[in-house]
């Protein structure tokens, strides 16, 4: 049996006004939400709520959101980590409550167990936010990766009204940076973290990766990148300069020296 060559390279993932970058190997290359972001059309229903609220309202809800799943996440990620967080004082919000409520409801139900890293010798697992890249050029960060009844799971964790085509994409997309990665090949699942179930979640497993009808493959998510890119003249787009501040800032004073 031929020996699977691994795709290892460096990757720095960079936070810069608000939004994450990816060098690998020292190249930039876009993060799959952003491919995916700049290249799908709005689904109709965001259509229809931009329409009713306004632009400039819709605009603050939508960094308001965005805020919060993170939030969310990294609240995930410490119970994974750690097994508790502090939800009467960290987490006020009724909704947020039930959705973290909803995330132990999750673990309860399918026993999640961690999953082992590619190097047995090092005797490694991998952690919540693990970051892969693609030789295909984008680089994004799984919530996590496990096991689940023996077989390796990779689970994107959404916290939006719904699960759109976007979300089935990009999941894909990291099954196939993972699989390059590490040579594991894993089922996909999306856990979505709603306060409208009275559990808190619902799982969306591979017979729901499905667009259409059709199931969601690899190719599919090519596509769009390649669509991404010709909609950028035929290339990756550079990444906007880093604006660069002095630490500290001083007021200066009329008459006061330098």
């Amino acid at each position: 049996m031929r020996k699977t060559i691994l795709y290892q390279p460096v990757i720095i993932r960079k936070e810069y006004n608000d939004e994450h970058w990816y060098y690998i190997d020292n190249v930039f290359k876009p993060a799959v939400t952003k491919i995916l972001g700049e290249t799908l059309p709005m689904p109709d229903a965001l259509k229809n709520w931009l329409g009713d609220i306004g632009t400039e309202r819709a605009q603050q809800k939508l960094e308001s959101a965005g805020e919060r799943g993170t939030l969310i996440h990294e609240a995930c990620a410490k119970l994974i980590k750690e097994g508790k967080i502090n939800l009467l004082e960290d987490f006020p919000n009724r909704k947020d409550k039930k959705v973290l409520t909803g995330f132990v409801n999750f673990f309860a139900d399918y026993q999640p167990q961690p999953l082992e890293g590619y190097d047995k010798t090092e005797d490694k697992i991998f952690p919540p936010e693990f970051i892969v890249a693609s030789k295909r050029g984008y680089a994004g960060t799984i919530d996590y990766v496990c096991r689940i009844n023996g077989k390796p799971y990779i689970i994107d964790f959404k916290t939006s009204k719904g699960i759109y085509e976007s979300h089935k994409l990009q999941i894909i997309a990291y099954r196939q940076a993972f699989y390059e990665n590490t040579g594991i090949y894993c089922k996909v699942a999306l856990l979505h973290l709603t306060p409208l179930t009275k559990i808190g979640y619902s799982l969306h497993n591979e017979s729901k990766i499905t667009i259409k009808g059709k199931k969601v493959t690899i190719g599919d998510f090519l596509a769009v990148l390649n669509l991404y890119k010709r909609l950028n003249g035929g290339k990756i787009p550079e990444p906007p300069l880093e604006e660069q501040y002095p630490p500290i800032l001083y007021l200066k004073k009329q008459g006061q020296a330098v």
